[in-house]
């Protein structure tokens, strides 16, 4: 179906529409040839389709002329068997109207009025230059008419209706125009009348062969008069329906959108909750929050030793670096949530190309690419958040288990213990040194001096309380790793949806919205 001059100026709309949004996708074959269609359709409706333009091609010899004068009714364009007798286009118009402003346009400069016969009124019949001419103007005012006729007549001669230069360098090519074309088997008065029937079916398996669907082939003769009624008709039904330029800015669109073909279907891959999980998950394992979540319980543990640990041994923890200063670097000014971890770059591309192609599902290469293009586009800005977020969230304070205070509070009284005992002992041992008798001064309980027992309970009680107080700080590392690294995907999660999934998301939807005209363009 055609449509009227309204659809067809809205399908022209979407195919711009397609060229706006297809910049660095639709090749620049295709962006040519759309141009020119929209050219020449926007300037043949601009037009009016008060008039259907039909243009005879073919062949030196083919006989085009003599059909051209014997529709027309007089011989107005020189006729001949053996060489080129058309070196330009020449146009007769059926009835009174003026087809000037159409053919200034078309270039027509050769122009003959024909009364004619009342079912042709509106016909603009133009013969051609031979499309196998030598003269290379001649060939060039062909490839003109052919791509802006309303239909084209290939005529076609026993002798070159199977000339390979015409089937590859123009049928072929207008595949997708069979509607505006039909083929004339000219000149059957020099076959025999039996074989006609074998002509005509291999001129439909050639034409067949070239792309065209139930091609329109009707045999002719200007010595016999064979066919040129048929062949009147079939003009006169396209000058009624009005629709041969319509029809033919409907096989232009048509064939521009059959080179769109990679943009009609976008993918069905939506996003999903589990491809953002995988994505944060790439993400982080480029970012180094293994590291981190390591770096947090090792934290933790350092931060528990230094609360709960034995007073006299837990000092020599403060000369180590503590382990979230290791993730940033040593130039880093302190405020700032720098890392020293850096990007794995690998994983970095691996997980933001593992993610496009999810949402890209089984899309066209071209799409692909895009979708890889876009996920990537704030690659900067992404690797510089993925920083500040893990290591805001690993330098995150939180308030310490209240059983730090108590145990921390415990190991200072059996360090003060086991201090008294020690001094007391080393009290009793000046005194022995110095003759000083000492029995008084040292009680016993269980037959334990009362010095020991505080120099030895106090110690062994700070290292074992000490040590059970390690082996519940492992518990909470894991724990604070394990938060730790849900609070760093959540993090990455976010920056992943402004930096990575937005612009996946845009394309996205520009592909839509370009499948939607493409559609549109198609006529569907």
């Amino acid at each position: 179906m055609t449509g009227a001059p309204s659809s067809l100026a809205e399908r022209i709309d979407s195919l711009r529409r397609v060229l706006d949004l297809g910049t660095g996708i639709v090749s620049d074959d295709v962006v040519d040839l759309a141009d020119a269609t929209i050219d020449h359709a926007t300037d043949r409706l601009r037009h009016g389709t008060d008039f259907t333009v039909v243009a005879l091609a073919g062949a030196t010899g083919s006989g085009k002329s003599s059909l051209f004068n014997a529709i027309v009714g007089e011989a107005i364009a020189p006729a001949g068997i053996t060489r080129p007798t058309t070196s330009e286009a020449r146009a007769a118009v059926f009835g009174p109207d003026d087809a000037g402003p159409l053919l200034e346009w078309l270039g027509v400069r050769h122009r003959h009025g024909v009364d004619g016969r009342s079912s042709l009124r509106g016909l603009v019949l133009i013969d051609l230059p031979d499309h196998d001419s030598v003269e290379v103007s001649h060939r060039m005012q062909v490839d003109h008419f052919v791509a802006h006729v309303d239909l084209l007549i290939w005529v076609l001669d026993p002798q070159k209706y199977a000339d390979q230069a015409l089937h590859e360098r123009y049928l072929a090519q207008l595949s997708a125009h069979g509607d505006v074309m039909a083929f004339l088997l000219h000149q059957a008065d020099l076959i025999d009348e039996s074989g006609h029937d074998a002509w005509r079916d291999d001129a439909v398996r050639l034409l067949t062969a070239d792309g065209l669907d139930a091609p329109t082939v009707i045999l002719t003769s200007t010595v016999t008069g064979r066919g040129l009624d048929e062949f009147a008709a079939l003009l006169a039904a396209r000058i009624a329906a009005r629709s041969g330029a319509l029809a033919r800015i409907d096989a232009d669109l048509k064939n521009v959108a059959a080179g769109l073909a990679d943009l009609r279907t976008p993918p069905s891959e939506k996003d999903s909750r589990a491809g953002r999980k995988d994505l944060a998950a790439g993400l982080g394992d480029a970012a180094g929050s293994a590291a981190v979540s390591s770096a947090v319980a090792a934290a933790f543990r350092h931060d528990a030793a230094l609360a709960t640990g034995w007073p006299f041994t837990r000092w020599l923890r403060r000369f180590r670096r503590h382990p979230l200063r290791k993730l940033r670097p040593p130039t880093a000014a302190r405020p700032g949530p720098q890392t020293a971890i850096p990007i794995d770059e690998p994983r970095l591309q691996l997980a933001l190309k593992t993610y496009a192609d999810r949402r890209a599902g089984d899309a066209p290469p071209v799409w692909a690419r895009k979708l890889r293009a876009a996920a990537a586009s704030h690659r900067t800005d992404l690797v510089g958040e993925l920083g500040n977020r893990i290591t805001t969230v690993a330098g995150a304070t939180t308030a310490p288990p209240r059983w730090w205070a108590g145990v921390g509070w415990l190991q200072r009284l059996l360090a003060l213990a086991a201090a008294a005992g020690g001094i007391w002992l080393l009290v009793l041992l000046i005194l022995d040194w110095l003759r000083i008798p000492t029995d008084r001064l040292t009680p016993e309980v269980g037959g334990w001096p009362i010095p020991t027992l505080l120099l030895l309970g106090g110690a062994a009680l700070g290292l074992l309380l000490a040590a059970a107080a390690g082996l519940f700080a492992g518990l909470g590392a894991r724990r604070r790793s394990r938060r730790a690294g849900k609070q760093i995907i959540a993090a990455i999660e976010d920056v992943a949806a402004n930096l990575v999934v937005a612009p996946v998301d845009a394309e996205l939807e520009r592909w839509a919205t370009m499948a939607a005209a493409v559609a549109s363009v198609e006529g569907v």
